[in-house]
């Protein structure tokens, strides 16, 4: 009981925080925990993918028992990106071909539908994903990471946005109209629900068993001092999706944000690649 003349205390939230709205983020972790029951060979594709006793033949049986998800992982394997295209034709090739992680993350990608249409309201939000994403694959090497694993999480670097918009629509897409940039957004979603859409989707990935690695590295991403190169692919990938999707917005110097690893220089080279492989993978993963 709240004593007399005195404010009740704001909910706290599963994750230690407490916020105006933060009793969002406790339908945010029912959401986490409900998904994979609501799409079951999703959910099992993504277990599989992290054990380490699964092969690619496995793998790609597992995929292999939704239709949709297979079609789209032979879609990718015959990509430009992977330069194969027409070669692949069995999910088990494919899973070789693009990775146990990207794999992981394809199934994830189906189990929130990241390309509803519903989510336009995050602007562009699928054509962003897959821009980050092919942004970070190629900058990876430059930075050490592991390409297909940058490739991966930077699809779900907004994971945590699609969870925050289906559990809470109304409020989370008036945040979003009231912020003017990415970093606008970041603040104001600590603000009310006491963690930003980084931390709910390092949340997610680490509820479905991700590698440490992925959760902590996306949860990294805006945070100041040493970084795995994980993070930084990722990081330089959302940059560089910004820029090509808003070019009015004031950039943040890649060299900042790589330790000078990645210079503009090294942008304008890149650049072409990312924009025509993303506009590709855009329309050939849709739907």
């Amino acid at each position: 009981m709240t004593a007399a003349g005195s404010r009740p205390r704001p909910p706290e939230t599963s994750w230690g925080y407490s916020a105006p709205g933060g009793e969002v983020l406790g339908r945010v972790s029912a959401c986490i925990d409900d998904l994979p029951a609501q799409r079951p060979v999703s959910a099992r594709v993504i277990a599989a993918a992290g054990d380490e006793e699964t092969d690619a033949a496995s793998l790609g049986a597992t995929v292999s028992l939704d239709p949709a998800l297979t079609a789209r992982l032979l879609t990718l394997a015959n990509s430009a990106w992977y330069g194969l295209s027409g070669r692949v034709s069995r999910p088990a090739f494919a899973v070789s071909v693009v990775g146990f992680s990207t794999v992981r993350s394809l199934a994830v990608g189906a189990m929130v539908e990241l390309d509803d249409p519903v989510l336009d309201v995050l602007g562009g939000f699928w054509e962003r994903s897959v821009l980050t994403a092919v942004a970070a694959g190629h900058v990876a090497e430059q930075v050490g990471a592991r390409a297909n694993d940058a490739f991966s999480l930077g699809l779900l670097a907004r994971l945590g946005q699609v969870l925050l918009l289906r559990c809470d629509p109304e409020h989370y897409s008036a945040l979003l109209l009231e912020a003017r940039d990415r970093g606008e957004v970041l603040t104001a979603e600590t603000l009310h629900y006491g963690a930003d859409h980084l931390r709910v989707g390092a949340e997610a990935l680490a509820a479905w068993a991700f590698p440490a690695e992925f959760p902590e590295a996306l949860h990294a991403v805006e945070r100041h001092g040493w970084a795995s190169t994980l993070t930084v692919a990722v990081r330089l990938g959302l940059e560089i999706a910004e820029r090509i999707g808003d070019p009015e917005r004031v950039p943040v110097p890649l060299e900042a944000l790589s330790s000078g690893r990645l210079g503009e220089p090294d942008l304008e080279i890149l650049r072409p690649g990312i924009v025509a492989t993303a506009a590709d993978l855009s329309r050939l993963l849709a739907g």
